[in-house]
């Protein structure tokens, strides 16, 4: 008996899909599979630094000075087979000597307080993890920075084949690099935990996305009343940011971020600040987002938007590199009313932030301009409904780092982060920022180069300076800031001259891959710097004193 026309058809179908699927499941042989490669790139640093008077960001008392070293050692570990790759990025920072009341690390890894009052939590130094004293003997010292996995998401041999355009993508703890912004700081450059992907569209035109989580809701933290709840709520952030390049010398990088939290959010992208009409006198710890719990009432929320345009242009000798963000959103915070009545109020918010550089080089001179200036608020200012200062989504204190060594990042970079919040938050307080930095390098040869910085510092609104300086009282981490004195505090500005710093250094390349810095800065303290406190009940204005550091460097790079 001859089988049916359908009984042939449904062999012949089963017998095309099977042989179909053993091609697509059986691999090539003749394909070569690559042989899997790990390389190990990082630095070794072993810095000493002294100074006086900027550690406590009070500059109107001047009896906080240290001399201090410390080492820190940063390997990454990039593990690849073929475009694949797995990143872990490792960091150990380690003062010498016993800066605080125990050694750090774990079980008790509490990083040290600006100016070294680290002792009063049982710390180390700012940003150490650890102390090595006598006999060096410290454990649990090593702090995960990257840890992530780079595959090819769309294009030929990716996750998405049939997609035709080129994407490489990243998942896991991962650095901002230029996924936001080329200039460093303005608005995203730390690390986040999240996914990325950086699309080429054509040879001048690329795409970057980034999701990021800052903080997430795990299943039953919700369930509790609002002002009990053990969890921080949903916070997180995308950017969006396209990389065009109409000629060569011409980089143009477009920006648009949202960013969402609910309750209290990371120091790092919300600075906390004294504002009188806030419950509990401060705008960003618990209190403020609706108290009760830890973390706030996740019910109180913040929406903020960021767009703008980061550029950079070379033409011959002549460099600019123009950056312009305008911010908008609003912020759900408990108030005060004038009856003393607490009810949820919500602020608008619209800041501006522009930053430019103009550069020119001649022979072995490079002379670079640099001018800033970000909006801010009255002293008068109710917080709770209007915030007019720029606010970064995370750039680690780097803001300015480079420019300066007590209102920025220098040579030792553990330094310059807690001067009044500029290098993590831009402005200063709540005023806002202006500023002039006139930069000059001299390269004497390929190995030696000299260079001096001049910054002149003003805020964009009028500081009070009968509040106080320091850490904010209530805040967490590093937030700076003015304090409130008594009831002559927050009623009007009085200065906007921050100071100036004056910076000179030098770098040596004595060796391959070895580089020597030395570094010294003096920042002439303005009147806006200075303060009032009560001195047996009377309101006493104190003037601000001049700071200095010097700081020197050995990098090994590898």
């Amino acid at each position: 008996m001859r089988p049916c026309r359908k009984s042939r058809v449904a062999f012949l179908l089963t017998t095309v899909f099977t042989s179909v699927i053993f091609v697509i499941l059986t691999p090539p042989a003749l394909a070569q599979v690559p042989a899997p490669k790990v390389t190990i790139t990082g630095l070794f640093d072993q810095v000493t630094s002294a100074g006086k008077n900027f550690y406590d960001a009070n500059l109107a008392r001047d009896n906080d000075r240290e001399w201090y070293a410390r080492t820190r050692f940063r390997p990454d570990f990039t593990f690849e087979v073929g475009r694949t790759k797995a990143v872990l990025g490792l960091q150990i920072d380690l003062a010498y000597g016993q800066t605080g009341s125990n050694d750090g690390g774990f079980p008790g890894n509490n990083t040290g307080s600006p100016g070294g009052i680290g002792t009063a939590t049982g710390g180390t130094k700012l940003f150490t993890n650890g102390n090595l004293d006598l006999n060096t003997d410290v454990g649990g010292m090593i702090k995960i920075e990257w840890i992530y996995t780079e595959f090819d998401l769309t294009g030929k041999d990716s996750l998405l084949p049939f997609v035709p355009v080129q994407t490489v993508a990243r998942a896991g703890g991962q650095p901002f690099a230029s996924l936001a912004n080329y200039k460093v700081g303005v608005y995203a450059f730390g690390e986040f935990a999240g996914v990325s992907a950086v699309t080429t569209l054509a040879p001048n035109v690329k795409t970057s996305f980034a999701y990021i989580i800052l903080e997430d809701q795990l299943a039953g933290g919700n369930r509790a009343a609002a002002t009990a709840r053990t969890s921080r709520g949903e916070d997180y952030a995308f950017v969006v940011s396209p990389e065009i390049t109409p000629f060569t010398g011409l980089d143009l990088k477009p920006l648009y971020s949202y960013f969402h939290a609910e309750g209290i959010t990371s120091f790092w992208t919300r600075r906390n600040l004294v504002n009188r009409r806030t419950v509990g006198g401060v705008l960003g710890p618990a209190a403020s987002m609706g108290g009760g719990a830890p973390a706030g009432d996740s019910t109180d929320q913040e929406d903020r938007h960021t767009i703008g345009l980061d550029a950079r242009w070379r033409m011959g000798p002549f460099g600019l590199d123009p950056t312009i963000y305008y911010q908008w959103g609003t912020l759900d915070s408990q108030a005060l009313t004038s009856s003393g009545a607490v009810k949820r109020v919500e602020a608008d918010m619209s800041a501006w932030l522009v930053d430019l550089i103009a550069s020119f080089r001649t022979g072995s001179l490079l002379l670079e301009l640099r001018a800033n200036y970000s909006t801010g608020n009255k002293a008068r200012d109710n917080l709770s409904k209007s915030i007019r200062y720029f606010q970064p989504l995370d750039n680690r204190g780097t803001y300015y780092a480079g420019w300066a060594a007590i209102m920025a990042l220098g040579v030792d970079y553990l330094n310059g982060v807690a001067m009044d919040g500029m290098g993590s938050n831009i402005g200063y307080d709540r005023y806002g920022r202006a500023q002039l930095g006139l930069r000059a390098t001299y390269t004497i040869t390929p190995a030696l180069s000299v260079y001096g910085i001049v910054s002149p510092t003003w805020t964009a609104e009028k500081v009070d300076t009968d509040t106080n300086s320091g850490l904010v009282p209530g805040a967490v981490g590093l937030t700076a800031g003015r304090t409130t004195v008594d009831d002559k505090s927050w009623v009007e500005g009085d200065s906007r001259y921050l100071g100036t710093e004056v910076t000179a250094g030098l770098t040596w390349r004595w060796a391959p891959n070895a580089a020597f810095d030395l570094q010294g800065a003096w920042l002439s303290a303005g009147s806006a710097l200075n303060t009032a406190e009560l001195l047996n009940g009377v309101h006493t204005r104190r003037e601000a004193n001049d700071a200095y550091t010097a700081a020197a460097r050995v990098r090994l790079s590898f």
